[in-house]
Formats: C-alpha cells, sequence, structure tokens
C-alpha cells in the first residue's frame, strides 16, 4: 500500500466513526462479531488501541482471546481501563494454565494451514505516518472500519488470502505495495507509534484458506 495509499481520500475519516458515534452517549457497546473480526480489531476499532483485548475477553467470559465466534454478541464497556497480562495472570495459576492449553489446542485446530516464515513490516493509516495517510486498501478495504489488514506481494501471497499472522492476528491480504516485494508481508496499524512498536520482525504466517 505505500505505492498507493497516497492516493486514498480522507474525508472517510467521518464514515469510519458513523457507527461508533451512535454509542457517544454510551460507555457499554454491543457488537455481533463477523468472520473478519479478532479481539485485537474489535479493540482497535472501539478503543483506538490494541491494549483492550483482555478487556473485552473479561468482560465476555472468554477463556481464549484467539477464539471468537461468528454471530457472537459481544458486550463491552468502553471507559473501562485496559486489563493488563500481569492482572489476568493474577486471578489463578491454574486457570493460567489451562487457558495456555486451550490456545495451544486451538491453534493447532483453528489455524492450521501452511505456514510460512516471513520478515514483517507495518503500516498505517495515520496521517502523521510520513509513509502513510491512507484509508482504503488495494482491494478497498476501510482501514476505519477494519483495520485488521495485510499487504503482500500478491506473487507469494495472492490477495484475498485469509491469514493468521503471528503477534498481529486473524487478517486478509488485501493491500499492495512498492516495498512489499518477495517474502515480506506488511501489517496495518491505526497509528504510526504502533508500526514503531512492531518495528521489523520475523513472524509466522499461517495461510487459512483450502
Amino acid at each position: 500500500m505505500k505505492l498507493v495509499k497516497s492516493l486514498f481520500a480522507t474525508t472517510a475519516v467521518l464514515a469510519g466513526f458513523a457507527a461508533f458515534g451512535m454509542n457517544a452517549n454510551a460507555a457499554e457497546v454491543s457488537h455481533t462479531v463477523t468472520s473478519s473480526d479478532t479481539l485485537t480489531s474489535i479493540s482497535l476499532k472501539y478503543y483506538g488501541d490494541t491494549n483492550h483485548v483482555n478487556t473485552i475477553a473479561k468482560a465476555n467470559n472468554i477463556q481464549n482471546v484467539d477464539l471468537i465466534i461468528d454471530g457472537q454478541v459481544l458486550k463491552f464497556d468502553t471507559d473501562a481501563k485496559a486489563t493488563s497480562a500481569s492482572e489476568d495472570n493474577n486471578t489463578s495459576a491454574s486457570q493460567s494454565v489451562s487457558q495456555n492449553e486451550t490456545a495451544t489446542q486451538n491453534t493447532n485446530t483453528t489455524y492450521s494451514g501452511r505456514t510460512i516464515t516471513m520478515e514483517s513490516t507495518a503500516y498505517s493509516s495515520d496521517p502523521a505516518d510520513a509513509l502513510g495517510g491512507g484509508t482504503v486498501t488495494a482491494t478497498g478495504q476501510n482501514l476505519l472500519e477494519n483495520p485488521m489488514a495485510v499487504a503482500v506481494d500478491p506473487s507469494v501471497i495472492p490477495l484475498g488470502t485469509h491469514l493468521y499472522v503471528e503477534g498481529y492476528g486473524e487478517a486478509y491480504a488485501v493491500d499492495t505495495g512498492s516495498a512489499i516485494q518477495g517474502n515480506i508481508i506488511d501489517v496495518h496499524f491505526p497509528t504510526a507509534a504502533q508500526c514503531e512498536s512492531w518495528g521489523r520482525r520475523q513472524v509466522q504466517v499461517t495461510i487459512l484458506d483450502n
């Protein structure tokens, strides 16, 4: 997307906040899970960051943050403070072990598929990002409505491919970029600061499509 994102209309910002505006006077929101949702993308949508995954999970008694169900209705307080991993770990040691075992089992089943080791960079739709500023991907996905997206080299991973990126989450290959050539995957974040935090790293990418 680094090649085409400068062409995108920034006026889409208003549309991105339209749905959330309906809940502007209420701390509690209700979100119906779709097939493209993850707790990470939901946290980004309603809180503007990825720090509230555990908050949403606790509010809805979700034991495995990597497993939510299409059609599931999640309710949570947008005024709630982020629940840290350390706070979760203090609930009980046995619960932590149980959750780790469940996560491992679900990773093997839910995210089964061909796995590729790739170099990962990050980009953003944040106007403060000198290389960013776009809000629509090469395939037309609105990043304000669904921020979970990755840019790929279509000769390596075809556009539209359903993926699980280690450390990032579940997303679709919906973007391209002149700098994304070969065995590189570029993950999207709403802010430049999140991109800087991500940096450049090696990740395991699981192809979820059959």
